[in-house]
């Protein structure tokens, strides 16, 4: 009976999972839209991969290593946003849009928007030219202020959710740290987004060359938004138990969230094997990701038991 329960819960369709891989039926513009997004999102990574691997394997230059650093966190945080509009698609295939998981979903994706169109604009105007990334940004926007139009606005707890860790009500060690992770990547956002230009002026001071500018900061507060959204969506399922997290839905998040910290802490080892200085970056973002790797395998781990 225990066995017939979890595989009920998990072949629960509100959670806009597995099902609907096809294409959209005619009239369900937003799915259509959707699957848009997700292609330009694979688009994207896939050239982030072979750029990481291109500055990994032909390192040319004294900062041959602040390039790939640079591209290799970018990249990593691609993942995330990837099975985000994976999970958005599947949802607006079956109409369940009107959920709290998806809206939050589209509030951080239409953040992540507003950032990465600043980020274009301060690189068109230094470099000339419009990106792919405005194009992504342009559909992103119209896309998550369309579905938050229609469904309305999520009610975003996570102040009163540290609180209530801090005071400690919340018991549940899984829902914490999802909620601590999520607290460290809208600071990273904030941070990245209001120093960008610090930033870029500090890394000019390392290197002889201009590795990188105030946008690829702005970039990766973007790339932050939607990590952060999908961690706090994680940390409600985790609130409701195992059984939630066996849902597909958290089953992509908690995935995308394995292969990014992965990601990253492999592109840390080859950035040391390079003789990359950037020591205190290292030590950070390594505990950071150290931390997102063990949660997200642990809620992945749960969610295939229940």
């Amino acid at each position: 009976a225990k066995r017939r329960l979890g595989e009920a819960t998990r072949a629960e369709p509100d959670e806009g999972g597995r099902f609907g891989l096809g294409l959209p039926a005619k009239g369900q513009w937003l799915g259509w839209g959707y699957t848009i997004l997700f292609g330009l999102h694979s688009l994207w990574l896939l050239s982030g991969l072979l750029g990481t691997w291109a500055f990994g394997a032909w390192p040319y230059g004294s900062d041959a290593a602040y390039y790939f650093v640079g591209f290799s966190q970018t990249t990593a945080l691609l993942i995330p946003q990837l099975f985000v509009s994976l999970v958005l698609r599947s949802a607006a295939l079956r109409d369940r849009l009107s959920g709290t998981t998806f809206k939050t979903l589209n509030l951080s994706l239409l953040f992540s928007s507003v950032l990465l169109f600043v980020a274009e604009v301060v690189q068109s105007i230094a470099e000339g030219g419009v990106g792919f990334k405005m194009i992504c940004a342009a559909l992103t926007a119209s896309l998550s202020t369309a579905a938050l139009r229609k469904h309305g606005m999520p009610q975003l707890k996570l102040l009163d959710t540290l609180k209530a860790q801090a005071s400690g009500e919340e018991s549940n060690s899984l829902a914490r740290a999802y909620t601590a992770l999520c607290a460290i990547a809208v600071l990273g956002a904030v941070l990245n987004s209001l120093g960008s230009g610090l930033l870029a002026g500090w890394l000019k001071r390392l290197t002889t060359d201009p590795i990188l500018e105030a946008h690829h900061f702005l970039t990766y507060s973007a790339l932050l938004c939607a990590q952060a959204g999908s961690l706090l969506t994680l940390q409600s399922a985790a609130v409701v138990g195992a059984k939630r997290l066996a849902s597909d839905t958290y089953q992509k998040l908690n995935l995308g969230g394995v292969l990014s910290a992965s990601f990253t802490l492999l592109s840390f080892l080859w950035a040391l094997k390079m003789k990359c200085k950037l020591a205190g970056v290292f030590c950070i973002g390594g505990l950071i990701n150290l931390a997102l790797l063990g949660v997200s395998f642990q809620g992945l781990y749960r969610g295939q038991e229940a």
